[in-house]
């Protein structure tokens, strides 16, 4: 109608995207093999299905996905790979990050994960 602004108009600013919120998950750590260095931690299964229901970013190899993870004060990125069987994601925890936080195999950690696009 004459007189009243255009929301939608194309010279507008857009409204900034806002930031995904971080999923958060707590697991136990545990290595790979006994005499590897590779540390993981699985993700829940709600956590999991979470994940699934807002991942929108393109697949990579073996059906990972790219993601941030932040633990404590340490926040880094990697990819979560998926589990065929259980339905549910793990992801790495480097030796950096173990290290800086004080993380050893058994530990419950609690770490916010952030879905990248």
């Amino acid at each position: 109608m004459y007189g009243e602004p255009d929301r939608f108009s194309p010279l507008l600013d857009a409204e900034p995207e806002a930031a995904d919120a971080a999923i958060v998950v707590k697991a136990k750590v545990w290595r790979w093999k006994e005499d590897a260095g590779w540390h993981f931690a699985t993700v829940p299964k709600a956590q999991s299905a979470q994940i699934r229901s807002k991942a929108t970013g393109t697949k990579r190899g073996w059906g990972s996905m790219p993601v941030r993870v932040k633990i404590g004060e340490t926040e880094w990125e990697t990819s979560l790979f998926p589990q065929g069987k259980t339905g549910t994601y793990l992801f790495a925890i480097k030796a950096s990050v173990r290290k800086a936080e004080g993380i050893e195999e058994g530990a419950v950690v609690r770490a916010e994960v952030f879905l990248r696009r």
